[in-house]
């Protein structure tokens, strides 16, 4: 539906006729090829890197783990099965179907691919696509397009499986700079901009200056040199035979383009795959090497977000500022004809900061062109202004929703068109989502009459094409007519939500509140206030945690699958054909008035034996999630003295399974009995299974039995944490109501 909205703004979105370098529109397809070849797929003025003949050896152990049965079948499984096809035109669902049979043959060409560092002949051609960027006033320009590459989905799996390796075996990603945001788990555009807002605040709070430079790498990807990207992988502790199939896959390709009849093929000089599996690390491994630079080539603060730069140089002296400022441009600018990268000085923002009325700074050049100051900078998404009030990213925005709502009123009439379920769906998912991008950095707008009116009106316009209502229908009583909170109530919840989230990834910089009156609140402080008023501890540890891998798995999982019923039959006849030897748990999690509770009871010879039974308490802010994650844990941890042992964990809970089974886990319930249980597993036979609850099975009864006995006994000194998914009740439109029992 997103894509609808946005491909209906402009039916001249495609590639037509495009400008010549003489000014000039093409007449014909190859004219128009040939002049996005020249513009999107430059030549290299360094030669590209060599070939080895000899291949770098590398040990059966290591390939045998990169391309483990295992990691193939997981990697195989994340691609979508309608993904777009490369030219050999098979789409991830073909070899998904055949999987069991192909698997093997598939796992022996990739091991003697990397074993000889080399990339079969059909895997180096792609196809090429343009497609038009956003928001151009002219799609006549062959820069108004951006290229991305479709390769086979046999080169994506085995640029998967090697990705898994530099980030799961190797942790190449922690080596890199702190200050890079992009493309590493645990980092965002929120935290991007958390970063770059919390200095400007810092600043102007002491009636300093911040001086802020935008700058923006022409085609980074495109254009970066193969030296350059060869050069950053010999840096990493990434074995030879690894780093040059790496390089060999990257510098030697070919790309074909079509348009209407015309068709044409090309030798890739420079650049990382736009859409490849392992561009994005790659690149992240080239820009590192700018920002590790020292504070004497660099001076201020130097961040990224992917090719995205942003140099703040703070200060009360305008001509220090001035001096760092220079020395920062000239040294990334240094840095970019190194990586065969340039500067795009037309694109590049240069604010300064401040609260301050009276000043002047001596002009800025930028690659041979002067730079004028603006008054503000559109950085990841959010428009940042010199004062930091946020006025012209409220009118962006609402202008963006606005506009997508208009279509959606094309399809809605006052008695015909989508119904108000639908409509306050298409609200919810695609409209509110606009609004509240990055709301925890520019809260503060929300603090303004002006800008609250902005935002409320939008959401009345979404009210009344849901409802029919008329023009003159207050919002407040169309937020209690349709039971949607108020937007700014809304806004500062999910501000609070991803100050959270910072928080958990160790991102957030918290700042004291002002001392003095007319200095500016830092964004911090307003979320934090937020959760005091809510009567939220913000020291508590939260359950989120920096996305893993979950790559290894020391035990085996049983789900109904999609024969519930009948599997639900065979129960009780598995649980009574178990062996008498084996070791058999159950293991619940329980919800009440009283508490939350946790327990589980541990049998033995068909459940004659009763080796151990337990019921602990946890804290009320937790989930039944969480409590029944917490129960295998601490089972795990019981039978952890257990060797060469089988063991059968039972649960009801469906969920549990397939968190701990999820290829990336971002919770740290779940990661602490991941743990647990590849522990036990390691050195026993170790099985989850799925039973149904309230079935009249005797083991998941009593284990049912002990939770509850959880939820009214002591506080357990076991260490839980706090789950964060809403922080006030959705169907208010009064204000902010804090859901304790899905607190976070």
């Amino acid at each position: 539906m997103s894509k609808i909205l946005k491909s209906s703004n402009n039916h001249t979105e495609k590639l037509e006729a495009v400008y010549k370098p003489d000014g000039t529109l093409t007449q014909n397809a190859n004219e128009t090829l040939d002049v996005m070849a020249t513009t999107h797929f430059k030549q290299s003025s360094d030669p590209p890197p060599q070939t080895e003949h000899n291949p770098h050896h590398i040990c059966n152990d290591l390939l045998n783990k990169i391309y483990s049965t295992d990691r193939l079948d997981k990697a195989i499984g994340t691609f979508e099965p309608l993904k777009a096809a490369g030219p050999d035109t098979l789409q991830p669902i073909i070899l998904q179907k055949a999987w069991k049979h192909i698997k093997n043959m598939t796992k022996t060409i990739m091991i003697k691919n990397h074993e000889n560092q080399h990339i079969p002949g059909p895997w180096r051609n792609s196809r090429g696509i343009f497609i038009p960027k956003p928001g151009k006033t002219d799609y006549n320009q062959p820069k108004s397009y951006r290229t991305i590459t479709l390769s086979p989905v046999m080169l994506k799996l085995q640029e998967k499986v090697i990705l898994w390796h530099m980030q799961k075996d190797l942790n190449i990603a922690l080596d890199t700079n702190k200050r890079q945001f992009g493309f590493k788990k645990g980092c965002s555009t929120e935290a991007a901009l958390h970063k770059v807002t919390n200095m400007i605040e810092r600043r102007i709070a002491k009636k300093g200056y911040v001086l802020g430079v935008f700058l923006d790498i022409e085609a980074a990807f495109d254009n970066v040199s193969f030296k350059a990207v060869a050069e950053a992988i010999h840096k990493t502790r990434l074995d030879p035979a690894t780093a040059q199939w790496i390089i060999n896959m990257v510098s030697n390709r070919y790309i074909t383009i079509n348009h209407k009849e015309a068709t044409k093929t090309i030798r890739i000089r420079r650049g990382c795959p736009q859409g490849g599996i392992l561009s994005p690390f790659l690149w992240n491994l080239v820009v590192d090497d700018l920002l590790t630079l020292s504070p004497n080539d660099t001076p201020g603060y130097l961040q990224a977000f992917a090719d995205d730069i942003v140099s703040l140089a703070e200060g009360n002296d305008l001509d220090v500022i001035w001096d760092r400022t220079c020395k920062t441009i000239n040294t990334i600018t240094k840095w970019c004809k190194t990586k065969d990268l340039t500067i795009s000085a037309l694109k590049t923002k240069i604010v300064m900061f401040t609260w301050n009325k009276k000043w002047t700074l001596r002009p800025i050049v930028v690659d041979n062109t002067t730079i004028e100051l603006s008054t503000s900078a559109k950085f990841l998404g959010v428009t940042i202004d010199n004062k930091l009030n946020y006025n012209e990213h409220i009118t962006n925005i609402t202008k963006k929703a606005t506009a997508s709502l208009m279509q959606c009123r094309k399809a809605v009439g006052p008695t015909w068109g989508l119904n108000p379920k639908t409509c306050s769906w298409m609200y919810k998912t695609i409209i509110r989502p606009i609004l509240s991008y990055c709301c925890s950095i520019w809260i503060r707008a929300t603090h303004t009459n002006l800008n609250t009116t902005k935002l409320r009106r939008v959401q009345a316009l979404a009210l009344r094409i849901m409802t029919g209502a008329m023009p003159s229908t207050p919002h407040i009583s169309l937020n209690h007519i349709t039971q949607i909170t108020d937007v700014i109530f809304y806004l500062q919840g999910e501000a609070a939500k991803g100050s959270e989230r910072l928080r958990a990834y160790g991102s957030l910089s918290l700042e004291r509140p002002p001392l003095q009156r007319g200095t500016i609140k830092a964004h911090t402080t307003i979320n934090d206030d937020f959760m005091k008023d809510l009567d939220i501890p913000l020291n508590s540890e939260r359950d989120l945690t920096i996305p893993a891998l979950n790559l290894e798995q020391n035990f085996t999982t049983t789900t109904p699958g999609d024969y519930p019923d009948i599997y639900k039959n065979q129960l009780q006849q598995s649980i009574d054909n178990t062996p008498s030897d084996t070791i058999t748990c159950y293991t619940d999690g329980s919800k009440t008035d009283e508490g939350c509770g946790a327990g589980y009871i541990i049998t033995t010879d068909n459940n004659n034996t009763i080796i151990h039974e337990e019921s602990h308490r946890l804290p009320n802010c937790c989930t039944v999630f969480q409590a029944e994650l917490s129960a295998i844990t601490e089972a795990c941890n019981h039978l952890i003295t257990h060797t060469n042992k089988h063991i059968i964990i039972w649960t009801d809970s469906l969920s549990s399974i397939q968190a701990l089974t999820t290829l990336n886990n971002n919770s740290r319930t779940v990661a602490n009995c991941l743990n647990s249980l590849n522990h036990l597993g390691a050195n026993n036979n170790l099985e989850l299974r799925w039973i149904a609850a309230h079935t009249g099975l005797w083991g998941n009864e009593k284990a049912d039995e002990l939770a509850k006995l959880g939820t009214t006994s002591n506080p357990s000194p076991i260490s839980t944490t706090i789950s964060t998914t809403k922080l006030y009740n959705s169907t208010m439109s009064t204000g902010p109501i804090m859901d304790l029992n899905t607190l976070k």
